[in-house]
């Protein structure tokens, strides 16, 4: 466990990544004269050059989710963001200055952050669970402090490779802080899709879980919006073990097999695995979120 930095003008950056030939762009673009900055990868594989003294890579080749867990656990500084290896903040010239400046100036909010993708915006109704309910908006990246942390735990280990973050977002805001989007944007560039990490976000559990829990439906009015609590308690991962057992949801061993991992590639692999899990968890598990 990493000693907590108290200065405001802090800020560590955590990455799950399986690609670190991008880390020197990465690396590149979150500089900043005016803030401490420390930038954490967690992943399968480190990178060939030698890392900055503000960088450092952490050997993980666990669920995304879980990775996330691992970076918060050895981060220092006082302010949290959690990006990819694919994406990059625009805005302005110093855009983690300006996000922190924003922060600074609004402590009782959520500072969240536009979202576009290969330069292209995403628009607001992109950004709802439920297209055309705009009470249902959420944010796709945000930048958290150590004292929300405190308040409402970090991420929920029943997430596995994605929205693990949107819950998160979802408990700080059900905790009194607002939602407030600043004018940065968090640019990502989809080149390429990667599987190593990956592959069962293509079963469609996280944003069908996310929805199960958050989402609720008014009858009356016909519309969607989102709960005052999850319905399913946050559980917490175990930091006495987090870097030695995966833990929660997804973790069964046929998502570790290499053939697994490489049929994933694929689409037909993928569509039919999609549909199998589809209906095993409807009408076996019948699980309430399918």
């Amino acid at each position: 466990m990493a000693d907590i930095n108290d200065n405001k003008n802090s800020i560590s950056i955590i990455i799950p990544s399986n690609q670190p030939e991008t880390w020197e762009r990465v690396i590149n673009s979150y500089r900043s004269k005016k803030v401490d900055i420390e930038i954490l990868f967690i992943g399968p594989k480190n990178c060939k050059s030698k890392l900055p003294e503000n960088v450092r890579f952490i050997n993980s080749n666990f669920k995304v989710s879980q990775c996330l867990e691992i970076g918060l656990k050895y981060s220092k500084n006082y302010y949290i963001f959690q990006s990819a290896d694919d994406a990059f903040l625009e805005g302005s010239e110093d855009p983690l200055l300006d996000m922190i400046i924003f922060a600074n100036s609004n402590p009782q909010n959520l500072t969240c952050l536009n979202y576009s993708i290969n330069g292209e915006k995403v628009s607001s109704n992109e950004m709802n669970l439920i297209s055309n309910n705009p009470k249902t908006k959420v944010p796709v990246a945000g930048l958290i402090s150590r004292e929300m942390i405190k308040k409402v735990g970090s991420y929920n280990k029943k997430y596995i490779g994605s929205y693990a973050d949107v819950d998160l977002y979802l408990r700080i805001n059900n905790a009194g802080y607002k939602f407030l989007w600043s004018n940065i944007t968090l640019n990502e560039f989809r080149e390429k899709v990667s599987n190593k990490m990956l592959s069962f976000r293509f079963l469609g559990h996280d944003i069908k879980y996310l929805k199960h829990n958050w989402v609720k439906f008014d009858s009356i009015n016909n519309e969607y919006s989102i709960r005052d609590e999850s319905l399913e308690k946050f559980e917490a991962f175990d930091l006495s073990s987090i870097e030695k057992l995966e833990q929660g949801s997804g973790t069964s061993f046929i998502f570790k097999l290499k053939l697994f991992v490489y049929l994933m590639n694929f689409g037909v692999f993928r569509y039919s695995v999609l549909i199998f899990y589809k209906l095993y968890r409807k009408f076996i598990l019948r699980s309430k979120f399918y």
